[in-house]
């Protein structure tokens, strides 16, 4: 995905994009009004591609990714870095842009009944440091390419999976 900080031919200070996240009654309005803006990444690791177990509507207690919000004002890629890094402490290498997709969920962390829908843009990248998940996510498992069976596969949430055949082939070259 290219990037343009270019307004009237000047250069756009990112700085002065970035703000203050916002209070929880005021996140939960936007939430229920809009469509997220969000970063996903498929992530080698130990041989195989990190899938966590979220904590979180949507998709709690599913198989997923990790990622989430991107952050105002701040580059894809780096913004994609610090949430991997809060989520589950390692660091991203060799990022490769695998995709965009939208989702749609009946359910909602506030529960104001509108469900959730963001837009994803989904990376393969390769991950280095000690794994520590954070409160939102448990369970990590590593699927290497052996594991990726058609019965696990049939286990997966259809985004997961159409992103999982993506980096998996990344995996595997």
């Amino acid at each position: 995905m290219k990037e343009y900080a270019i307004e009237n031919e000047k250069k756009v200070d990112l700085k002065k994009l970035v703000a203050l996240p916002l209070s929880r009654e005021a996140y939960a309005q936007a939430h229920q009004s809009l469509p997220l803006a969000c970063h996903d990444v498929f992530i080698e690791y130990q041989g195989g591609i990190l899938l966590v177990v979220r904590e979180d509507a949507p998709a709690q207690g599913v198989l997923w990714t990790l990622g989430g919000r991107i952050s105002r004002g701040v580059p894809m890629l780096e913004s994609l870095k610090q949430k991997v890094k809060e989520e589950c402490g390692l660091d991203l290498d060799n990022i490769v842009e695998l995709g965009a997709a939208r989702t749609w969920f009946r359910t909602a962390p506030f529960g104001h009944g509108q469900g959730t829908d963001s837009v994803n843009w989904v990376y393969f990248a390769r991950g280095r440091g000690n794994l520590k998940l954070d409160k939102r996510h448990k369970k990590p498992i590593i699927i290497k390419p052996a594991d990726y069976t058609p019965a696990f596969r049939k286990s997966l949430h259809p985004y997961v999976l159409g992103f999982m055949d993506k980096a998996m082939k990344v995996v595997e070259r």
